[in-house]
């Protein structure tokens, strides 16, 4: 019995040694979990945030493109109403009382006493007399000629020298000099 004793002692003391060892890796076990568990909340936090991020930035980036097309859509279509308001003010502008003068204003500007004056056609056809009279009034040597490629104004040519006057080239100028002038006033 001393021996049963002795073994059931042994045996006790085994299954509690046991047990401590139990209950020490259950705790460290319980440790490990509860650490991960929190690294894991922080990581999925982490990754929550860089998702909320990345989502705000393609947001931001998708406003800022839709903002930048329809910039381009507005500025081009003022440019086109632009270009339609001078283009049709310079139509009119052969017809206007005071065209003769304006031409005869423009071949004076150029500076040049001789050379080539270009006309529209419908220019040359309906006011070469009276040009002619007047380049010689001023003692200017011009011959005067039609150019097809011109919507009216003139072109002055004198060797390798060029004064352009065209309508073309005001309708340009002007187009560009208002667009700059609405943009200003517009914002």
């Amino acid at each position: 019995m001393a021996t049963q004793s002795v073994t059931d002692r042994i045996i006790e003391d085994a299954r509690k040694e046991a047990q401590e060892i139990l209950s020490k890796y259950e705790q460290e076990a319980k440790s490990i979990a509860d650490d991960f568990a929190t690294r894991s909340a922080a990581r999925s936090e982490q990754i929550e945030k860089e998702i909320r991020e990345r989502r705000d930035a393609e947001i931001m980036r998708a406003v800022s493109q839709q903002k930048l097309a329809l910039n381009m859509k507005r500025t081009a279509h003022r440019q086109s109403l632009i270009r339609g308001i001078v283009d049709e003010a310079m139509s009119t502008l052969p017809g206007h009382k005071d065209y003769l003068a304006f031409i005869q204003d423009l071949s004076m500007e150029s500076g040049e006493n001789q050379g080539e004056l270009l006309l529209s056609k419908a220019d040359f056809a309906r006011y070469r007399g009276d040009l002619e009279k007047f380049l010689r009034r001023k003692g200017l040597k011009m011959e005067i000629a039609a150019d097809a490629g011109i919507k009216g104004g003139v072109v002055i040519k004198h060797g390798t020298t060029s004064y352009i006057g065209s309508l073309d080239i005001i309708t340009e100028l002007l187009s560009d000099s208002m667009a700059i002038a609405i943009s200003g006033i517009l914002g």
